[in-house]
């Protein structure tokens, strides 16, 4: 027995024809709903980002100075709160790789990852960041700044480099020797984010559970700017110099002290400082501030195939349908006529 394939698409045709105008973007709304439920996807050249986020898990990232929703937050917490908005408001075929900063260096710890296929990987890596994962207790911005730097030129010709902390440097350093960017200002395009007040507060000392137990007290911080080399001094100054021995001693027993070491502030002197020598941008990164629209700027972007959700180009056209389905008929009915009146004349 042969069956006529022909008889379906002329049912379909006939069945067509007699619809009116209504029926039929009621009919075609429904068949751009349908096609939607499977996901199409196409390769298509596309905006996107690549993103290298380093977070600061130095102990003044614990200073509950943050607030949202009127709770307070600690600089790590909302700093983690904000990479994981801005990993929402990249579009599919961006990619994003995670390091940490603590002591002078960054560690990659999370090479990059598509984030619509990734994405619960990489939100849950986030939101598991604790200040605990720290191998040392220094802090030194400048060089985890430039060894971040050096690993997104590593990680990806277009990769951008997104660095949150609170510029807090601990234990200072002597201005004289102070690391110099060795690299090519501007080659890595990034952002350095400023987290915390910009008033004082206390480092806060927690248990296993981050509950505050006490804060670190004056006597409990190292205070002394004590990195560097000895400068060549007569012998003199080296007598009045208490202490002073030049490989054991290099600033005497007395050095000048910090009496703030105990307490961190945001420091945007040293992160703008960075950020003009390295030819990244600095944001103080505030409540409020829409952190996506920095991370998703179009200079930060690069056009690459990827592959692109199609399901806003058969929803939106079938709502529009939706809507004019339910313009009453007299007004189908007036434009018809003035369709038919412009046709005669």
């Amino acid at each position: 027995m042969v069956v006529d394939t022909r008889i379906p698409a002329w049912d379909a045709m006939k069945f067509w024809r007699h619809l009116d105008v209504r029926g039929r973007l009621l009919v075609s709304a429904l068949l751009l709903l349908f096609l939607s439920l499977f996901e199409p996807r196409a390769q298509l050249p596309s905006r996107v980002y690549d993103w290298y986020f380093v977070v600061d898990i130095t102990q003044s990232m614990n200073v509950r100075d943050a607030v949202t929703s009127g709770n307070g937050l600690s600089r790590l917490a909302f700093a983690k709160q904000q990479m994981r908005q801005a990993l929402r408001s990249l579009p599919c075929g961006s990619r994003v790789s995670l390091g940490l900063f603590t002591e002078r260096s960054t560690a990659n710890i999370l090479h990059p990852l598509e984030v619509c296929t990734h994405f619960a990987a990489l939100d849950e890596t986030i939101a598991s960041i604790d200040w605990r994962m720290a191998w040392a207790a220094d802090s030194y911005i400048a060089n985890g700044v430039f060894s971040a730097i050096d690993q997104a030129s590593r990680l990806g010709p277009e990769m951008r480099l997104a660095f949150f902390t609170d510029g807090n440097q601990a234990p200072e350093i002597s201005a004289r020797y102070a690391p110099v960017f060795e690299g090519e200002q501007g080659k890595v395009k990034g952002v350095i984010f400023g987290l915390g007040s910009q008033s004082s507060g206390q480092i806060p000392l927690l248990d296993q559970d981050d509950n505050i137990t006490g804060y670190w007290g004056a006597d409990d911080v190292q205070r002394f700017a004590t990195f560097g080399i000895s400068e060549i001094q007569s012998v003199a100054d080296m007598e009045q110099q208490q202490g002073y021995h030049g490989r054991n001693a290099p600033h005497g027993s007395a050095p000048k002290e910090s009496a703030n070491a105990h307490i961190s502030a945001l420091d945007q002197n040293n992160l703008q400082k960075i950020a003009k020598d390295t030819g990244l941008t600095y944001r103080e990164l505030m409540k409020g501030k829409e952190i996506g629209r920095v991370i998703t700027s179009n200079e930060m972007s690069v056009w690459r195939t990827a592959a692109s959700d199609l399901r806003p180009w058969l929803v939106l056209p079938a709502m529009w349908l939706i809507l004019i389905f339910y313009i009453p008929i007299s007004a189908h009915q007036l434009f018809q006529q003035h369709l038919f009146f412009r046709k005669k004349s």
